[in-house]
């Protein structure tokens, strides 16, 4: 449905506000597009004589050149183009702060995502557009943005928010007393309302998109709404009906093409156009992928097939053919059919490979990714998502060369314009003397008048080609530095490191990979401005240590940098290097007024010691680098041999575990938690462990493991789903319920089906909520707080109880702390490990539980091992205690054991009441 795109910006580029500042360029624009969207090229060959027009008006002008400027380039594939069109209008909206242009910016940028396929990327930058165009009242453009951010809304899967969207279009195009935006709004509310099973509100959707085109006087609209119409009756079971839709459609298809009578299916639904979708696989395509992003998989399917039958009947176009085999692979997919969905993609896949539609290849491929992760295959969707990305860099690439070329063919077209004028200056200097030698014998004064003449042309021509050659040497100067320098800081870029390196392939030299810790939170804390304030902040700092060590600075991307120094004498010259290079962080940075600390993970190998080929030097490079960050605040590695031996350990770990949870080798140890007032059993805190062939293998080295590949997430589903059905096992055995805790890892709290996968786990156990605790590190709630509070929020409502896990370790703000619906805080062993020993440990222990009952909580404390660490906290009130000192982890029927034995002797305290 991203297709409306083309006529929704019609909508922008009409509108009232413009057209009294300037008709001309207004309408002049309109009517390209009118006449020539269907043909990117022609659109750009149109718009280039308008280009210095718009400039010069500048304004709204200037935006509305912009946006048809980009989305044509697009159309063509030419994504740079887009990117500077892009940033010129975020640009002028910044300057001259226009929310108009703003919201023009975002909403190109997501729709030219959505066209390779980058959906979810998409869907971030339309909902960045809809805060602007709410600051706007121009109609024509709200109703652009809004139908955009359905379309993304529908491909990402979030049907309600593009009912929501398509629905303040609808409400756009009536207040601009438009019934032709009005009847295309309509037409693409229905489509989703019979994905959603609601027949009477598709069937009146169409019905009112018929009405509404007609008093358009739109042929299109109207057939499209009609064939609508008669797919709604289809569903509802009325064939009288259906036929009628269909039989007022095939006259409708007649009176507008021909051609398009003998199949009245064949137009786009959502656009009304004869000319976008002719086909009628393409319209039964389109219902499919509305399934497939509803998730209605049965549906999916039986449309998917019909599709696929449908092309091949037509065989007019082999990308439909392929298109609806890919989502036929994936419906099945998602009906848990692997085998012949996999193949089915695979052959999809491969044709649009083989018809080079590399575009195509690469919507696809994140479609299917997509759908793997959400199914649950985090590896085939992370296979697949790197073939796309590879994909998308071969387009970059061909785009860029693209651009260099229209550059030197223009500059080449100026250069001929230039000699042909010169030509015309000799040809009318030629005739000049011509006349002067027919009149020198009677005017000799003359003769010497048109010889300064010419001798002053000759001078100020010589000037004119000095100051053109002065200009384009200055033009090719500045095209070369900005090849292979950063915009932001000025510095040298991954290309000139690279060209660097190659130049040094006979000498040793260090390389340095360095990146900034959590610089993308601070971005999005205080906003891109500030956070390229920050870059040349950093980048001034290191760069006086690298060129004081004779080496040079350079900008890898946005979040690291790299360097090239000579060879160092030894090791210990190395680490000292380094060591400077993490102590010039260490004060503090000042951006906007706030002070802010910074810290670098670095990596350093040595060439050619660490590797033959620069490509080598590089990965040893990001191995070390990545090391480093593993390790907390400021650290630097130097690359060995045995970092490279732990990365393949890491490997071969990863995929082993891969298959843990299928071969059963997973299992829930349990430690026991108990009341510090009574000290009796209060509950169990569920902990995995990984018994392998070989033994078990702690989880500190699989659990980061995990969590940094991915596959914490289904792992992290199968752990919560058996300590339910143990809780519910343990509460069906006897009359004292204890409470069982489930830690849940960072990255499964934020993964999108985690609401999901709590209510499933619910209800399969059929385990009294009251009794789950969830466990949240303090890390995982500070990255998104506001998301976190609501998400928190509905697991409250569901009855669970929550605690904040390891606190103390993170960076929690007490002002969302008092915020958070949280039941119970758990001190992190490191505090408590001191007790006795470290009076400020103490005194931040006592801190915290004070402040916890003052906000309402218990407190747990956990690694209490003895009697003394004990005391000291029963003498502070603390809650409960977990620990050696009370009970290790051990095994399900070890802790089954415990618990009876408990309950023999009334030493247990139910629920909640510690």
């Amino acid at each position: 449905m991203w297709l409306l795109g083309g006529l929704l910006l019609l909508s922008l580029l009409g509108q009232p506000g413009l057209a009294a500042q300037a008709p001309t360029l207004a309408q002049q624009i309109e009517a390209i597009e009118a006449s020539h969207g269907s043909e990117p090229p022609e659109v750009v060959a149109k718009l280039r004589p308008l280009e210095a027009q718009a400039r010069a008006l500048g304004g709204d002008n200037l935006r509305v050149f912009l946006a048809a400027w980009g989305y044509a380039h697009g159309l063509m594939d030419q994504f740079t183009v887009v990117d500077a069109a892009t940033a010129e209008l975020i640009d002028l909206g910044e300057r001259e702060n226009n929310a108009a242009a703003m919201a023009s910016a975002y909403a190109l940028r997501a729709t030219m995502l959505q066209l390779s396929g980058r959906v979810n990327a998409a869907y971030g930058w339309v909902n960045e557009a809809l805060p602007w165009v709410e600051k706007t009242q121009d109609e024509p453009l709200r109703s652009w943005v809004f139908m955009t951010a359905g379309n993304i809304s529908l491909a990402t899967g979030h049907l309600q928010e593009g009912l929501r969207a398509y629905a303040a279009a609808s409400r756009s195009a009536q207040a601009q007393s438009n019934p032709r935006r009005g009847a295309t709004a309509h037409s693409a509310l229905a489509p989703i309302r019979l994905a959603l099973r609601d027949i009477d509100g598709a069937r009146a959707d169409a019905q009112q998109a018929f009405r509404l085109a007609e008093a358009a006087g739109n042929r299109p609209l109207q057939l499209a709404a009609k064939l609508i119409e008669s797919l709604v009756e289809e569903e509802a079971g009325r064939p009288m009906a259906r036929d009628r839709a269909q039989e007022q459609a095939r006259r409708l298809a007649a009176s507008i093409e021909p051609a398009v009578a003998a199949s009245a299916a064949g137009v786009n639904p959502a656009t009304g156009s004869a000319v976008w979708l002719n086909t009628q696989a393409e319209v039964v395509q389109e219902l499919a992928d509305l399934h497939l992003s509803a998730r209605n998989f049965a549906p999916a399917q039986s449309y998917a097939e019909r599709a696929l039958k449908l092309a091949r009947q037509e065989g007019s176009d082999e990308d439909a053919v392929a298109v609806a085999t890919i989502s036929l692979g994936m419906a099945r997919l998602g009906l848990r059919q692997k085998a012949a969905g996999e193949e089915l993609v695979s052959q999809g896949l491969a044709a649009l490979q083989k018809q080079g539609r590399k575009v195509r290849l690469m919507e696809q491929l994140n479609r299917h990714a997509e759908l793997l992760e959400a199914l649950g295959d985090v590896a085939g969707a992370v296979r697949q998502s790197r073939k796309a990305l590879a994909l998308e860099a071969e387009l970059v690439r061909s785009d860029r060369v693209s651009t260099v070329l229209e550059l030197q063919r223009r500059s080449s077209f100026e250069q001929n314009q230039r000699a042909l004028d010169s030509l015309k200056h000799d040809n009318e200097l030629q005739a000049s003397q011509l006349e002067r030698h027919r009149s020198e014998r009677r005017l000799t004064l003359g003769l010497a008048l048109a010889m300064l003449v010419v001798v002053l042309l000759t001078v100020a021509l010589y000037r004119r080609a000095r100051r053109a050659n002065r200009a384009l040497k200055t033009h090719n100067a500045e095209l070369a530095h900005v090849g292979l320098h950063d915009r932001v800081t000025g510095l040298p870029n991954r290309r000139a490191l690279e060209q660097r390196a190659r130049e040094l392939a006979d000498e040793s030299f260090v390389g340095l990979g360095i990146a900034i810790n959590r610089f993308s939170r601070i971005m999005g804390s205080l906003g891109h401005a500030a956070g390229d304030e920050l870059l040349c902040q950093v980048a001034g700092r290191l760069k006086s240590v690298v060129e004081a060590a004779g080496g040079r600075l350079y900008r890898m991307d946005g979040l690291s940098f790299g360097a090239i120094v000579p060879a160092l004498s030894d090791a210990e010259a190395l680490r000292g290097l380094l060591d400077q290079l993490l102590e010039v962080m260490q004060p503090v940075f000042e951006v906007q007024r706030q002070q802010l600390a910074v810290t670098l993970s670095i990596g350093a190998a040595e060439y050619p010691r660490d590797g033959g080929q620069t490509a080598d030097i590089a990965k040893a490079i990001q191995l070390a680098m990545r090391q480093a960050q593993g390790q907390p605040g400021n650290s630097a590695v130097i690359f060995t041999q045995g970092l490279l031996d732990d990365q393949q350990g890491r490997l071969q770990l990863e995929a082993r575990l891969v298959q843990a949870l299928d071969r059963g080798e997973l299992e829930l140890f349990y430690q026991a938690q108990c009341d510090l007032g009574t000290r009796q059993l209060s509950g169990f805190e569920a902990l995995l462990r990984w018994r392998s062939p070989e033994g078990l293998i702690p989880p500190d080295r699989f659990i980061p493991l995990a969590e940094e590949s991915g596959l914490i997430v289904p792992i992290g589903r199968w752990v919560l789903q058996q300590a339910c059905l143990q809780a519910k096992a343990w509460h069906d055995s006897g009359p004292d319920r204890p409470v069982v805790a489930v830690n849940i890892s960072p990255r499964q709290f934020q993964h999108p089906e985690f609401m999901a996968t709590v209510r499933e786990a619910l209800a399969k156990s059929g385990v009294d909520p009251h009794y789950i605790e969830l466990e949240i590190t303090e890390g995982a709630m500070m990255d998104d707080a506001e998301a976190t509070i609501a998400k928190m929020a509905e697991l409250r409502a569901l009855g669970l109880h929550l605690a904040i896990d390891d606190f103390g370790t993170g960076y929690s703000s007490l002002a969302y702390l008092k915020r958070f619906p949280i039941n119970r805080l758990k001190i992190d062993r490191a505090f408590v490990r001191d007790l006795g020993q470290d009076e400020s440990g103490a005194a931040i222990v006592q801190a915290m539980i004070q402040l916890s009952h003052s906000l309402g909580m218990t407190v747990v404390a956990e690694g209490v091992e003895d009697a003394g660490q004990e005391a000291c906290l029963r003498g502070w009130h603390c809650d409960v205690m977990q620990g050696f000192g009370y009970a290790r982890p051990v095994p399900v029927r070890d802790a089954t054991a415990f618990l009876e034995k408990c309950r023999s002797e009334a030493a247990i305290v139910n629920g909640m009441a510690a």
